[in-house]
């Protein structure tokens, strides 16, 4: 990748981003993955990420997780969530080549997920890591403290390798909603502590799930199914590109520097 393209390309690429931005506002997600607007918003920052999406034509995204990434429920790989978030990433950032690694290991905890971020960031060269996170730890019970621990280790691994990243929090079980919610607070807490923004995987499913709009789950009432695969993958892109995709004021600059 270049970093050094023409600034009339960068301010021409931020106006569409800009006015892409401001039409996925109005109309974010269809169908049964439609969910209000509060599920949508990702604080935190993600400057490296925008800054590239700004000045280049391309962007590795590296997806660190459990069964969820590695494609679980799905009934073809090219409809495993990370294939839909390439593709409708690719949507919101016009002009941008989306590049989605998947590197998902069922049954994993935040633990083994940690131990591997140096060798799978080295290998995919990402300019975002996200890590989708806490599922199997509440359903195992993992003690919190270690989780905590190790979720901050691996957020410090990730941030000294330069590389922006943001947390996808555990998928919404009905069946064991108390044993998540200590999970769900831990990542807010870190995010709040690290910047790290977190997708609110959990409160878009669960909000989906109580409307009735979409079973989300396979028979196993734990993988997702296709359904569950494509509204995530749909709700993640839609989270990043708002934050990737800069706004109309930005866009401005841009175009008056």
């Amino acid at each position: 990748m270049t970093s050094f393209r023409p600034v009339v390309r960068s301010a021409a690429l931020a106006g569409v981003l800009a006015l892409v931005s401001a039409s996925a506002h109005a109309e974010a997600l269809r169908g049964p993955c439609r969910i209000a607007d509060a599920y949508l918003g990702l604080s935190g920052k993600l400057d490296r990420a925008t800054a590239n999406v700004r000045q280049d034509d391309e962007l590795k995204v590296l997806v660190v997780g459990s069964s969820s990434t590695a494609g679980v429920g799905a009934t073809a790989p090219e409809k495993a969530y990370t294939k839909r978030l390439e593709t409708e990433l690719e949507e919101r950032l016009p002009g941008v080549d989306v590049d989605v690694v998947a590197r998902g290991v069922g049954g994993e905890t935040a633990l083994g997920a940690e131990a591997r971020l140096d060798r799978e960031i080295a290998a995919a060269k990402p300019d975002l890591v996200v890590w989708q996170i806490g599922t199997n730890d509440a359903a195992r019970r993992i003690d919190l403290a270690t989780f905590q621990q190790v979720t901050e280790r691996g957020l410090a691994r990730i941030a000294k390798a330069g590389v922006d990243v943001a947390l996808l929090d555990p998928q919404y079980v009905p069946q064991d909603e108390a044993a998540y919610a200590p999970y769900l607070g831990a990542l807010e807490a870190l995010a709040a502590k690290t910047g790290a923004p977190v997708a609110h995987r959990y409160a878009a499913m669960r909000a989906l799930a109580k409307s009735g709009a979409a079973d989300m789950l396979s028979a196993d009432r734990l993988h997702m199914n296709d359904i569950g695969h494509a509204c995530v993958g749909a709700f993640l892109a839609e989270t990043l590109g708002r934050k990737l995709a800069p706004s109309p004021a930005v866009a401005d600059v841009a175009k008056r520097t």
